[in-house]
């Protein structure tokens, strides 16, 4: 039988991909970056045993989608930044501003 963590985990990653495509690659700003969420902890010591594997796995997809969450983030920036100079550079065409 599948383990239901990996499906959740995959169709994070596939939701990622469809509502924020430019998430991998580009993103406009930092409202089209979508954070992952954090696994939960498990704290009952019999569970952990149990299924560390599948937790190890949990985490590793959150590392990954909050890898793909960073990009998207410095992306935004660098977009924000080159927007900014080039408003830096369209003022400083206009010249000194005329005596009032």
């Amino acid at each position: 039988m599948p383990d239901p963590t990996l499906n959740l985990a995959a169709a994070g990653l596939l939701c990622c991909a469809l509502l924020c495509p430019g998430s991998m690659v580009w993103a406009g700003t930092a409202l089209d970056c979508m954070p992952p969420l954090a696994p939960a902890p498990v704290n009952d010591g019999a569970t952990r045993v149990a299924y560390a594997a599948e937790i190890r796995e949990e985490y590793v997809a959150y590392f990954d989608e909050a890898q793909i969450y960073l990009h998207c983030l410095e992306s935004a920036r660098a977009e924000v930044t080159a927007e900014v100079n080039r408003a830096i550079a369209d003022y400083q065409a206009l010249g000194p501003a005329p005596d009032d």
